[in-house]
């Protein structure tokens, strides 16, 4: 019989009268728990209260990143010395739960006990984690996976006991899906509000994800294995590698989850470049396109299950809260935005093979992304549509045959985007022809210029996004204004234009994403937050407009009891409407109102909220109509204002050193003169005339995503004729440079070139 560890259970008294869920007599274990004396639960915690207190709550967690750090930087801790310990735990945990399921635990007190396990193994983690030779240690695979199954045990099983709790708590409301929404944000306040003191380690919990990431990619790249056969190498799949890099991945979704709750660091820090750039994502796009598949079907026959349980009279009435808050969970994920694939036969047979079993894909953790892999993400899902768009189309002409590859071949010009605009009436034409293609947005954007002899395969496209944005956002134009200190553009709430335009520039914007072409676009940050469904915040206002940011600062800083007296302002906003000022109040009866140190706080929010959605609501809905008409509205769950704005605009960062070591030369050599002379000129150029020079060869003046050295231009020798300027292929940023051999008249040459590029040279 295993003896009952008494010093154990004084120390935690959550174990008292209970011998099932007692901690057994582990010398070793009491050692792991005295290193964990620097962060540890608070010792006067009674487990037994009741959890739903809003006075009480769970324990408070102290988890000291920075003596866990020292540890390891001040003590020969080998990886032989780690392992034996993530043993022990792993003994525990077998141990205790024995004789015990630890899902069905009925009392308050058996249910803190779980709670004070859940932070036990959350304390183990970052103690696992934080170790330097951890990342090298993937030979003890299933020593690791067992802990980190521990890990995700314990956690799965307090998340269920709130969830519980909380249902049969006072807290009722009407609306069954807002019900659902408030439990899952009380449970994660919860579960992970004794996290939030980690907001006093923000570099030490850099440094933990890190170490996550090393592993993760270390993981990444032991899962594929060779092994030779008849002296050839044979790939194949390491199973416990790949199995234990999937339980990991749900950890670290755990500690995202966290981050997410208190901000503790930026979110682009659990970005993991070596899965972005590694990941075959066109395979794991599969393998998440035939899950959501089996979701969607098995959902199918569930529903039918249910009505005819209805139809029989067996309807309870009994609302599942577990599953009214897993389908609250699946709102954040990505999802199909077709109900079905009409080419699917090959996938269901796959299905078939499977079982219907839900695979493990990266695609439900798209937080792991940078931003380029969630562009290339953008590009598989608006692939799939076009492919799934075209198959319909040509069914119902075909009559519901079933589509063959040559299919494709021969008619994939009849199902693209066809624009025919004439120069001088630019946005007139391009609202004409998008109204009339209207149903045929999500489709290959080919742009043809009325009377000019170019053929669209990228280089027109590109040109024609560049001048409507141009024309669209002159000032002059009437639809945006320009603000000349913030180099930031803003809608116009007193523009003559009809909306119409502003949906335009939205279906504009969203062509562009679909076509992989980025915009010069200067937009303050909010707008994209807008577009995301993100209420942008006083804070937000400073990028916008400095000056009213601060002026609206010193009115919230003060605390004078004669506030009114000194700024002798009321709740409204002096607005300039073409040189007449003209009052607008910020709320009924707003102008009758004073400011004053009581009401302070709620002037300067009204006045965020008309600067940012009030003034401008018509034409923004308008703008996000257009925008929406193309762009899948489902994949903005993944991505962040900033990284929206990044795929939109691409980055305004040109290191033309990184466009050098990326070019390639046909008929030159890198070491020639002309070549040499070439590069000396571009380093040599400002900003703007490296902007025209980019937009002379590609097309656009901004960089993608992934800066210069992602966008390869091919330089050409154009032969001897120094006559000739150079001219630009810009769909294969291909530029034709003749052989000058003098530095003075290729810059001379150059410089005409790109100054005098538009509608010339350009295919």
């Amino acid at each position: 019989m295993i003896e009952i560890n008494e010093e154990m259970n004084k120390k935690y008294n959550s174990y008292d009268h209970y011998d099932k869920l007692r901690c057994y007599d582990n010398i070793e274990i009491i050692e792991i728990e005295k290193r964990f004396e620097s962060f540890s639960i608070e010792p006067d915690y009674d487990y037994g209260v009741n959890l739903l207190e809003e006075n009480q709550g769970l324990p408070k967690v102290n988890i000291d990143l920075t003596k866990l750090i020292d540890f390891y930087k001040n003590k020969n801790y080998s990886v032989k010395d780690l392992i034996n310990e993530i043993k022990l735990i792993n003994e525990y945990f077998e141990n205790l739960t024995k004789s015990v399921d630890l899902t069905k635990c009925e009392s308050l007190r058996e249910k803190s006990i779980v709670y004070y396990l859940y932070y036990f193994i959350n304390r183990c983690l970052f103690y696992v984690c934080m170790h330097n030779e951890f990342m090298s240690s993937i030979e003890t695979s299933k020593i690791f996976r067992a802990f980190f199954n521990n890990f995700l045990s314990i956690t799965n099983c307090a998340k269920l006991y709130l969830e519980k709790d909380l249902e049969n708590s006072s807290m009722i409301l009407d609306d069954e899906n807002k019900m659902s929404k408030e439990l899952l944000i009380k449970i994660n306040d919860k579960i992970y509000k004794p996290f939030e003191f980690l907001k006093k380690y923000p570099s030490e919990f850099k440094e933990f994800i890190t170490h996550c990431h090393n592993f993760l990619s270390l993981l990444l790249f032991s899962i594929d294995q060779y092994t030779i056969i008849d002296d050839k190498e044979v790939p194949h799949i390491n199973e416990d590698v790949y199995s234990l890099f999937q339980t990991f991945v749900m950890c670290f979704n755990v500690i995202h989850e966290i981050n997410e709750s208190y901000s503790i660091i930026d979110n682009n820090f659990f970005y993991n470049d070596g899965i972005s750039k590694n990941l075959n994502l066109a395979r794991d796009f599969r393998t998440f396109v035939r899950n959501e598949r089996i979701k969607k079907k098995k959902k199918k026959e569930e529903n039918k299950n249910n009505n005819d349980n209805n139809n029989n009279g067996n309807n309870t009435n009994k609302l599942d809260i577990n599953k009214k808050i897993q389908e609250e969970k699946e709102k954040n994920k990505i999802e199909l935005d077709d109900d079905e694939d009409p080419d699917e036969e090959e996938e269901e047979e796959k299905e078939k093979n499977n079982e219907d079993k839900i695979e493990f894909t990266l695609f439900d953790y798209m937080w792991l992304f940078n931003t380029s892999a969630k562009n290339e993400i953008i590009r598989l899902f608006n692939t799939r549509k076009q492919k799934n768009e075209f198959i319909k189309a040509f069914q119902q002409r075909r009559g519901g045959n079933h589509v063959n590859f040559f299919d494709f071949i021969f008619n994939a010009n009849k199902f693209t985007l066809q624009l025919n605009i004439r120069r001088d009436h630019l946005i007139e034409d391009t609202l004409n022809e998008l109204a009339k293609n209207g149903k045929n947005l999500q489709s290959e954007l080919k742009v043809k210029f009325v009377g000019e002899q170019g053929v669209d395969q990228g280089g027109v496209r590109k040109e024609f996004f560049i001048l409507v944005i141009r024309q669209i956002f002159d000032p002059n134009y009437g639809m945006f204004n320009y603000n000349k200190k913030t180099r930031l553009y803003w809608f116009n709430h007193f523009s003559f234009e009809p909306k119409i335009k502003y949906e335009l520039i939205g279906t504009i914007f969203g062509l562009a994403i679909y076509n992989n072409t980025i915009l010069d676009v200067k937009l303050p940050i909010s707008i994209y937050k807008k577009l995301l469904g993100i209420k942008p915040t006083f804070e937000d206002l400073k990028e916008c407009d400095n000056e009213l940011y601060k002026n609206l600062e010193y009115i919230l800083n003060q605390d004078n009891p004669k506030l009114e007296e000194e700024l002798d302002s009321n709740f409204t906003v002096v607005d300039d409407k073409f040189g007449e000022k003209i009052e607008v109040p910020l709320k009924p009866g707003g102008e009758k109102i004073m400011i004053n140190n009581f009401n302070k706080s709620e002037y300067v929010e009204l006045y965020t909220d008309w600067f940012f959605n009030k003034s401008i609501d018509e034409y923004f809905r308008a703008f996000e109509k257009g925008f929406y008409k193309v762009f899948n509205r489902n994949l903005t769950k993944m991505l962040t204002p900033q990284e929206l704005e990044l795929i939109i605009c691409g980055t305004q960062i040109l290191d033309f050193h990184e466009l050098k070591l990326a070019c390639v030369y046909e008929e030159f050599d890198k070491n020639s003169e002309t070549v040499k002379y070439f590069w000396e000129i571009l380093f040599d150029f400002n900003e703007e005339e490296k902007k025209k020079f980019l937009s002379f060869v590609t097309g656009c003046d901004r960089a993608p995503i992934d800066g210069l050295g992602s966008l390869p231009i091919t330089v050409t020798n154009g032969g001897s004729d120094l006559n000739q300027l150079p001219t630009a292929h810009t769909c294969f940023n291909n530029l034709i440079l003749p052989d000058y051999k003098n530095k003075e008249k290729l810059k001379k040459a150059l410089l005409t070139a790109i100054n005098y590029s538009e509608g010339f040279g350009l295919i």
